[in-house]
């Protein structure tokens, strides 16, 4: 391949590769977070660092989430780094809907179709943008629950109400909260009263 050729070959990619940013920041948790979401024709990916206390530590959390092209997450990968160690992560789920966990089957988890990262707003938008609800209707979800600070993975049943065009009520246990989100891409802007808000962004082409 010709130089000429392969700069156009990779200019195609990124072309059909679409970016958006978001900066979060939670009082409440002393946490901020750089986010991305990446489309693509294979499917999208959500990446995030967060920085927020662990047990009264400083953590730093990197992680990737890949969903296919109908919403549905297939892989997550996360490390947890602490003054002392690193922790990490692998939760995949297949096509017959089993999941594993760092490469061992994981029964505990079958039926649950999404997936819920506890120290981030990122990953309510996999549901949100899957969901398609029409203002006023409402769906249930189960989803493999990364707990934070506890680092253990549980289903967790969820509701999604649609409120409006830009808002999203989220309820789960005794957790019920408002969500606005960019209508575009489904990220958060504002969870809650006191929880995660968009310092910046999302921005993107």
């Amino acid at each position: 391949m010709t130089d000429d050729a392969l700069t156009t070959a990779l200019e195609h990619q990124a072309a059909k590769r679409i970016e958006h940013h978001v900066l979060w920041h939670c009082a409440l948790l002393a946490s901020s977070e750089y986010a991305t979401l990446r489309e693509s024709e294979s499917g999208y990916q959500l990446r995030g660092l967060t920085v927020l206390p662990r047990e009264d530590v400083p953590c730093h959390v990197s992680y990737e989430v890949s969903a296919d092209r109908d919403w549905y997450p297939v892989a997550v990968i996360a490390a947890f780094e602490m003054p002392s160690r690193t922790l990490r992560m692998a939760l995949s789920l297949a096509a017959d809907g089993r999941w594993t966990i760092d490469g061992s089957p994981a029964p505990q988890l079958r039926g649950c179709q999404d997936l819920d990262l506890g120290w981030t707003p990122a990953t309510n938008t996999i549901p949100i943008r899957r969901l398609g609800l029409a203002v006023g209707e409402t769906a249930r979800i189960t989803a493999a629950w990364i707990r934070f600070p506890e680092l253990d993975i549980a289903p967790n049943e969820q509701r999604y109400t649609r409120l409006a065009n830009d808002r999203w009520r989220y309820q789960s246990g005794h957790y019920d909260f408002e969500l606005r989100v960019d209508e575009r891409t489904g990220l958060v802007l504002k969870y809650g009263d006191d929880l995660w808000h968009a310092a910046a962004g999302p921005a993107g082409p």
